[in-house]
């Protein structure tokens, strides 16, 4: 069942991972080329201080004019927006292109059980989608963070919202939209109607998650409240602590989805 579920997503495992590949190199250049320039015309940008205290006049881009400008947003928008194109990649066609092909109904005729069939290709799915996520995330998170989140400009403040500074975020919102897009390709069977319906959850699941990480938050504030420490910690949550609850708010998501496609599954009759 493995292989097969591996040979169905070859084509879009090596999209998906190119894509990652590509865009992990071109953070890690990007970084490089921004780091060059700012020590040349005697910058100094700490770790990173999207308030900006201290480094540079607000509406003014800490960044030299050109190139490192023009670099820090593309990697900004690198690391809002490649989760999604990889969670798409990997996930549109997870079910859809098999229903829209009618392939679905040779291995829902063989003896292996459809749950199974199921598990494999989410497994390998969200696998792939996750370990292709993290190279990019681990890259911006470590190289190119601190050039980004000074980059002004139009929306790219709220860019910062999608990605969050965050590898586990960004690795969740691949993963969860991974889960999300086969499940919608499970239940409708149409590719492009998968792929629209997807891309339009997208922000209304960022924003769930956001809603999600901060119940998440007053939650454990609450079951922590017998403890000063934790309640002091907990109660003054860090932009890292936001980020780790809407990443497990994700997380619970996913585990929804996979559900649902399982009952999705259960309940379809076989087809002669």
């Amino acid at each position: 069942m493995n292989w097969l579920a591996l040979r169905l997503l070859r084509p879009y495992l090596i999209v998906a991972a190119v894509l990652s590949a590509v865009s992990t190199a071109f953070v890690l250049v990007g970084a490089r080329i921004i780091q060059q320039q700012v020590h040349a015309h005697g910058i100094v940008i700490e770790n990173y201080a999207p308030d900006r205290t201290g480094l540079c006049e607000q509406g003014v881009s800490c960044l030299p004019p050109g190139a490192a400008t023009n670099l820090g947003q593309a990697i900004a928008l690198v690391a809002a927006f490649v989760p999604l194109l990889i969670a798409l990649i990997l996930g549109v066609p997870l079910f859809a292109r098999e229903r829209d092909d009618s392939t679905d109904a040779f291995v829902l005729t063989q003896s292996v059980p459809r749950l199974r069939w199921l598990s494999a290709k989410l497994v390998w799915a969200l696998t792939a989608g996750a370990l292709g996520t993290a190279a990019v995330a681990v890259a911006f998170r470590l190289a190119a963070a601190q050039y980004a989140l000074v980059v002004d400009g139009l929306g790219y403040g709220l860019l910062r919202e999608v990605h969050k500074n965050s590898i586990g975020f960004m690795v969740m919102q691949t993963v969860f939209i991974t889960a999300l897009a086969g499940i919608i390709g499970l239940a409708g069977g149409r590719t492009l109607r998968t792929l629209v319906v997807s891309v339009v959850a997208w922000p209304v699941v960022l924003v769930a998650a956001q809603l999600g990480g901060l119940l998440l938050g007053m939650l454990a504030y609450l079951l922590t409240s017998w403890s000063e420490t934790l309640s002091q910690t907990l109660g003054t949550q860090t932009e890292n602590e936001t980020a780790t609850f809407a990443a497990l708010a994700l997380a619970a998501g996913t585990a929804a989805a996979v559900l649902i496609g399982r009952r999705i599954l259960t309940g379809t009759p076989k087809r002669p």
